[in-house]
């Protein structure tokens, strides 16, 4: 396969950069991020393979790839990385495009963006996770609602979680802090 790097891919590219902080040219493919992230068996395209197809500009490869949503955010890759590159800030900015472009991007993973969507939602409105009602609203948005009541059954008759979810003591001053982040990303825009 032959690969054709245009002006617009080369774009792309700049633009992360631009929005992220973090240079994608200077990764040499040591693989080090890859080893040690606990997601990479996972993932269609390994966090080294990522990087190299930002330096491409693959920007479909990318999205379609799924690589961003499975993805769960440990850092790891960004501590082996001998050329200290935020690739999870690259990450994130892949994320933020992916949502900025409505539909643009084709997500394998439908799910994941609302599920994302819902936690920080809920930790907004309590101030911490409630694991059952995302576990049932994520079910619910997926159409599904029904089909972990056996584990949900089981962690409230072992006291591991409550019907109706307390707020934990600041979730008022999280809620302004998320409030005031919104702002600033409404700003930068």
């Amino acid at each position: 396969m032959s690969i054709v790097i245009s002006k617009e891919s080369s774009k792309f590219t700049q633009g992360l950069q631009v929005l992220t902080g973090e240079n994608a040219m200077l990764c040499h493919q040591c693989k080090r991020c890859t080893l040690g992230c606990p997601s990479a068996y996972a993932m269609r395209m390994k966090p080294h393979e990522l990087m190299r197809a930002l330096q491409l500009g693959l920007r479909e490869e990318i999205y379609w790839s799924g690589a961003i949503w499975t993805c769960v955010s440990c850092e790891t890759c960004n501590t082996r990385c001998p050329q200290k590159i935020n690739i999870l800030r690259m990450i994130n900015g892949l994320r933020e495009l992916s949502f900025a472009g409505k539909g643009d991007y084709y997500n394998p993973l439908p799910a994941v963006p609302g599920f994302h969507r819902l936690f920080l939602s809920m930790v907004a409105r309590y101030g911490r996770m409630d694991e059952l009602r995302l576990g049932f609203l994520t079910n619910l948005n997926m159409l599904t609602p029904f089909k972990d009541i056996d584990l949900a059954a089981t962690l409230l008759r072992k006291g591991k979680g409550r019907l109706f979810p307390r707020s934990s003591r600041g979730a008022r001053e999280l809620r302004k802090v998320m409030a005031r982040i919104r702002e600033l990303e409404k700003e930068s825009v």
